[in-house]
């Protein structure tokens, strides 16, 4: 054999007997006990100690959707029987289910349905943030209208429009109409209660010259000719 190969067998013979060491060791070791630590004293803390799991409750972490479906399906046969193809009606509605568990037991006291609610409505507003951009515009655009009418009167103007654009919004396809659809109209509960209230009137058809009747009229006819010559 050559050189290299009697240092490749040596080192595995190395190997070996270093491996053979480490276990017989390890077989052997045994663990010195103190007096204040005995077999006796294990064996009693571990008896102490007992482990304990929570009850297991399956809760859709809202990954899931529980699904509803109602289908027929109609065969179509024709002369090629290669050509012949199916016809569908398919109906469906899907929910997603709560976080919170539910029990049976819940039906019979309202109070439990009304914590669900109130926790779903305080997470989904924890996580929306208030839309600095929409509430300068709206500041903005109430101190304009105070100027026009020469009081404060003018910035009641803002929230009869929002009223109005809320109950019609525009329906013309160019810029303008959809500048002021999006602007005037709160797409999110994450401004002043005094727009969202506004936006809510329109949508529930109030009247809105009614509701916001202290509107200066100078300021609303300049508002209204202006539109007539945008849209």
């Amino acid at each position: 054999m050559s050189l290299s190969q009697d240092q490749t067998i040596l080192s595995l013979l190395l190997l070996l007997a270093i491996c053979g060491l480490v276990a017989a060791y390890t077989s052997s070791f045994e663990p010195n006990l103190s007096p204040a630590v005995s077999a006796a004293n294990l064996s009693q803390i571990s008896s102490e100690v007992r482990l304990s799991r929570a009850k297991r409750i399956a809760i859709y972490n809202g990954q899931g959707v529980v699904k509803f479906v109602v289908s027929i399906a109609h065969p179509i046969k024709l002369i090629e029987k290669e050509h012949s193809f199916w016809f569908f009606y398919n109906l469906q509605s899907q929910y997603i289910p709560t976080t919170i568990p539910l029990y049976w037991w819940s039906f019979w006291n309202t109070t439990t349905f009304v914590s669900t609610a109130r926790q779903l409505r305080k997470g989904m507003h924890a996580t929306l943030h208030r839309d600095d951009t929409r509430r300068w515009v709206y500041d903005t655009i109430e101190a304009g209208m105070a100027i026009l009418a020469g009081n404060e009167r003018g910035a009641n103007c803002l929230l009869r429009s929002i009223c109005e654009i809320s109950q019609l919004p525009f329906e013309n396809s160019n810029i303008y109409s959809e500048i002021l659809n999006a602007v005037l109209i709160p797409t999110a509960d994450n401004v002043a209660e005094k727009y969202i209230n506004a936006r809510d009137a329109g949508r529930a058809g109030a009247d809105c010259l009614k509701t916001y009747d202290n509107c200066s009229e100078k300021t609303w006819n300049l508002l209204t000719n202006i539109n007539k010559l945008n849209l």
